[in-house]
């Protein structure tokens, strides 16, 4: 976020969207049943994108969020969708590689569970999609009786007004 706020104009408007914390809630919970490491790395909270976007000298940040819910026809599907929105990055991933027993298994049990009678029996999964938004400000000079600006700083406050504290 910091590259973020170098890299913006003074003014400037910052938008991006991410996958949040309830993505694949499914799949997490089929791995924790089974007793198996986490399926992926745990994904940011919208309030935690906020608070970020404040430490890192944002203003007016506005947060969002939707669940959207996926439907694919097979657990061969649903996992070749997965694989190629990325890797499990979770430090306690699988350390090694797993055989065809554990893919059918995995299989067999995304079947069971994750087919959604409203959905035509279709494997249904949750994703979680983060909105975000938030202004790059004036730069704000304290008041007091010595005071230091940066001289990029003071170029733009030469620029434009300033918001004296």
């Amino acid at each position: 976020m910091a590259q973020w706020h170098r890299a913006l104009a003074v003014d400037g408007f910052l938008m991006f969207s991410c996958l949040g914390p309830d993505t694949a809630r499914e799949l997490r919970s089929v791995y924790a049943d089974l007793g198996w490491p986490p399926a992926g790395h745990e994904f940011t909270d919208m309030h935690d994108w906020g608070d970020m976007l404040v430490h890192a000298g944002f203003a007016e940040p506005v947060m969002d969020m939707e669940r959207i819910t996926l439907t694919f026809a097979t657990p061969q599907r649903l996992l070749q969708e997965l694989a190629e929105l990325g890797c499990n990055l979770h430090p306690q991933r699988f350390p090694g590689l797993r055989g065809r027993h554990w893919r059918n298994r995995l299989h067999a049990v995304l079947a069971e569970r994750l087919g959604d009678p409203l959905q035509g029996g279709q494997l249904a999964m949750t994703f979680e999609i983060i909105y975000g938004h938030a202004y790059k400000p004036v730069p704000r000079v304290r008041v007091s009786s010595s005071s230091a600006v940066s001289l990029q700083d003071m170029r733009t406050l030469l620029r434009g007004s300033f918001n004296a504290e």
